[in-house]
C-alpha cells in the first residue's frame, strides 16, 4: 500500500513540475484564459466601449473572422454562447490595396518613420519638409474625429529638433513621452546615433528637453526605437533587433530577438501588436532593396520572419512599418507611384482572404 502511495506521489509531482504546454489560439477566447465564455464578451465590450485593455489574443477576439475587432464580434460570441450560433473562427487575413495618407501628412519632400500614439489620436513622423531646423525633423499631428482628418503638421520644436537629423519618433501609451533617435547630440554615448526621450510640458505646451536613455541602450548605438503599446518594452535595432523591458525605474538589459528574426543583421524598424504576438520589421534583400516582413510569437520565441506579399512590398522597396495595436491597420513608407514626394506614408487595412478559415468548437 505504501508503495502505491509513493508511486502516486511521484506521478503527482511529475505532473505538477512539468512545464506548462503553450496553449494554441482558441477562436473566441479574447481574454486568453483557455475558455470561450461570458468573460470574453465582457473583455470585448470593455475594449470597444469602456476604454478597457486590448484583448490578450487579438485574432481570438475576432470570432466572425472579418479581420477587425468590432461590435459584430460581440454579437457573434453572444449568439454562439446562448443562441447556438456559429462556431468562432480564427481569421485568415490579407492586406488591402495601400492608400496614400494625403497632403496633411505627406509633402513634396520626404516623410519617414510614421507612428501613432496607441490611442490613435496623435501621429508623429520625421520629414525634411519646409520649416525644419535643418535636415530631417520630427513632426506631429492630431486626429480630428469630427472631420476624420489629420490636423496641420506641427514641428516638435527646438528641444527635440536641431540642425542634424532627428527621426524615428515613438510615443508612450499616454502620449506624454516621445522616444526618438537623434544624431550627434552633446552627451551621445554610442556611434553618433542614440535614443533619447522627451516629456510633454503641459505648462508651456511643448515637448520638453531631451534626456539620453543611458548606456544600457545606447552604449553601442541604437536605432529605430519602438515602445510597445503597453509601455513595458522598448524594441530597437543594432545589427538586428533587440528588446528591453522596463523594470519600474529603468530599461533592463537588452535581449536579442533570435536568429529566426535576425537573419543577416539588416533587420530594423520593429513594431508589435498589443498582444505582443505579432512583430513587423524591415529587412534588406541584396543591395538597397528594403521590404517588410512579419514574425509571430510561438509562445517561447519569435518565429521566422515572412515577407509580406506584393500588395505591400512593391518593386520600389518599402520601409518603416507601423502596425496599430489591434493589428488591423499597417502604415509604411514608400516611393511608389501616386505619392507626393520622395517617400510618402501609405496605409493598408486587414481584409479577409478568399479561402477557407480554421475553426474549433470549444463549447
Amino acid at each position: 500500500m505504501k508503495r502505491n502511495h509513493l508511486l502516486l506521489l511521484i506521478l503527482c509531482f511529475t505532473f505538477i513540475s512539468t512545464p506548462a504546454v503553450v496553449q494554441a489560439q482558441i477562436p473566441g477566447d479574447a481574454n486568453a484564459d483557455s475558455m470561450v465564455n461570458l468573460g470574453d464578451v465582457v473583455c470585448e465590450i470593455d475594449y470597444l466601449y469602456k476604454n478597457g485593455p486590448y484583448p490578450l489574443c487579438l485574432d481570438c477576439a475576432d470570432p466572425n473572422a472579418d479581420c477587425g475587432i468590432n461590435l459584430g464580434d460581440v454579437v457573434y460570441l453572444i449568439n454562439y454562447l446562448y443562441k447556438t450560433g456559429q462556431i468562432p473562427e480564427i481569421p485568415e487575413c490579407d492586406w488591402s490595396e495601400p492608400v496614400n495618407l494625403g497632403s496633411t501628412i505627406n509633402s513634396s519632400a520626404g516623410e519617414a518613420s510614421f507612428r501613432l500614439c496607441p490611442n490613435g489620436k496623435t501621429a508623429v513622423w520625421s520629414s525634411n519638409r519646409s520649416g525644419t531646423y535643418g535636415n530631417t525633423d520630427i513632426w506631429y499631428s492630431y486626429w480630428n474625429s469630427a472631420s476624420s482628418f489629420w490636423s496641420e503638421a506641427h514641428n516638435c520644436g527646438h528641444n527635440i529638433n536641431n540642425g542634424a537629423d532627428d527621426e524615428y519618433p515613438s510615443l508612450s501609451p499616454d502620449g506624454n513621452k516621445l522616444y526618438c533617435r537623434l544624431f550627434g547630440r552633446l552627451g551621445t554615448l554610442g556611434n553618433y546615433w542614440d535614443v533619447w526621450v522627451s516629456a510633454w510640458d503641459s505648462l508651456h505646451n511643448e515637448w520638453g528637453p531631451i534626456e539620453n536613455l543611458g548606456p544600457t541602450i545606447n552604449l553601442f548605438g541604437a536605432g529605430s526605437p519602438f515602445i510597445s503599446p503597453d509601455g513595458t518594452k522598448l524594441y530597437f535595432s543594432n545589427y538586428g533587433l533587440w528588446v528591453s523591458e522596463w523594470n519600474g525605474t529603468d530599461w533592463g538589459q537588452p535581449v536579442w530577438l533570435g536568429n529566426k528574426v535576425n537573419v543577416d543583421g539588416s533587420e530594423c524598424d520593429p513594431t508589435v501588436t498589443a498582444d505582443n504576438k505579432t512583430l513587423y520589421l524591415t529587412r534588406c534583400r541584396g543591395r538597397d532593396h528594403w521590404y517588410i516582413c512579419v514574425s509571430h510569437w510561438t509562445g517561447t520565441e519569435w518565429g521566422p520572419a515572412v515577407v509580406l506579399d506584393t500588395t505591400i512590398n512593391d518593386t520600389g522597396g518599402v520601409v518603416q512599418p507601423y502596425i496599430t495595436p489591434d493589428g488591423s491597420t499597417l502604415y509604411f513608407i514608400s516611393a511608389r507611384p501616386g505619392g507626393l514626394g520622395s517617400g510618402d506614408v501609405w496605409v493598408s487595412q486587414r481584409i479577409p482572404m478568399a479561402k477557407p478559415k480554421r475553426t474549433s468548437d470549444t463549447r
